[in-house]
C-alpha cells in the first residue's frame, strides 16, 4: 500500500513538472480526469507514456 501511494505521488509531481516546464519545452499535458487517473495508477511511466502519446498522435 505505502508503495502503491508513493508511486501516486510521484506520477501526480511528474504531472504537474511537466506542465510547469511545458513553456520551455512545448509540451503539455492536459489536467483531466483521464491524466490524473493515468497519473495517479501508472505513476511516472503513465506520465512517460501520455507524453509518448501526445507526441506521436
Amino acid at each position: 500500500m505505502k508503495g502503491f501511494l508513493l508511486s501516486a505521488v510521484l506520477g501526480f509531481v511528474a504531472l504537474a513538472l511537466v506542465n510547469l516546464c511545458g513553456a520551455y519545452t512545448g509540451v503539455v499535458l492536459p489536467v483531466s480526469r483521464l491524466s490524473l487517473g493515468a497519473a495517479g495508477l501508472l505513476g511516472i511511466p503513465g506520465v512517460t507514456l501520455m507524453i509518448l502519446l501526445n507526441t506521436l498522435l
